[in-house]
Order: C-alpha cells, then sequence, then structure tokens
C-alpha cells in the first residue's frame, strides 16, 4: 500500500504543526493533528506505512509504528484526502 495524497479542491491552513482543511468538492472541515499532518504530507505513493514511519523517526526524532501510520492513512482514506495504490 502506497498512498496518495489528494491536494486538489482542498484549502489548507497551517497552525502550529496542525492542517485544517476546507474539502470545497465534499463541503466539509477536516482537522488534522501533527501526526495525521504529517503522514498525509508523506503520501505521495512513493512511500508505504513502514517507510513513512521510518521516516518520522529520523526526521522528527520520535518512534512510530506502522500500524499507527495505517490507522492514520485508513482515516485519511475516509475522508477521501488519500486514495491507496
Amino acid at each position: 500500500m502506497k498512498p496518495i495524497a489528494r491536494t486538489n479542491d482542498l484549502v489548507v491552513k497551517r497552525d502550529t504543526g496542525e492542517l485544517f482543511i476546507e474539502d470545497v468538492i465534499n463541503h466539509k472541515y477536516i482537522y488534522l493533528n501533527p501526526t495525521s499532518a504529517y503522514i498525509w504530507q508523506k503520501c505521495d505513493g512513493e512511500r508505504d506505512a513502514m517507510q513513512i514511519a521510518e521516516e518520522m523517526g529520523s526526521e522528527l526524532g520520535i518512534s512510530v509504528s506502522e500500524k499507527v501510520v495505517r490507522m492514520a492513512v485508513r482515516r485519511l482514506e475516509g475522508e477521501s484526502l488519500v486514495f491507496c495504490t
């Protein structure tokens, strides 16, 4: 599974690592905490959940399991913010 973030028809506002996203197509607002925001931004279709978890560890110095990344991706998918290949 290599998720790809949807970036079109979204209005994104950042505040201290958190993202507030307006989905213009689906007429809803979505809040992403810093962890989910980071994961969403890493969803480029090139990385899988394990690779994203490893990058979080090396870039942010925090340990995040692949399971946490997968859960976040499922939520993002449910919000129509990512699709998985």
